[in-house]
């Protein structure tokens, strides 16, 4: 095992955390790029705005209550992927939050860098 320079200068110093900060800003953006399931957040904003389309004025999401994204696989005839969904989604219906359990597979879509959920 070779031993460290007991004191670096400042110049190697400085090499040293840039070659760190761009390793970790590479990894960072081959992990976003390479997103092969929804994440939490993109799960609920396809949710709500697939929720919204259906339904149109008369029912808002208005809250997700102990939401998860779990057992994301590809979908069998398409380059989707379908995910299982846990938890409840709170509805507001004309005026009155309404909790509703929402357990069941959603199949998400991917364009232009924008996650889109439909049935399965």
């Amino acid at each position: 095992m070779t031993a460290l320079p007991s004191k670096l200068t400042k110049e190697e110093t400085m090499t040293i955390f840039r070659n760190a900060a761009l390793a970790i800003a590479a990894a960072l953006a081959l992990t976003a790029c390479g997103s092969k399931q929804p994440s939490e957040a993109e799960a609920k904003a396809a949710l709500r705005a697939e929720f919204e389309r259906l339904m149109g004025s008369a029912v808002q999401v208005q809250d997700f209550k102990d939401f998860e994204v779990r057992n994301c696989r590809k979908a069998e005839s398409t380059d989707d992927v379908v995910c299982d969904l846990g938890g409840a989604i709170v509805l507001n219906i004309a005026g009155t939050p309404q909790t509703r359990p929402f357990i069941e597979p959603v199949r998400f879509s991917k364009a232009s860098g924008e996650w889109t959920a439909h049935k399965p």
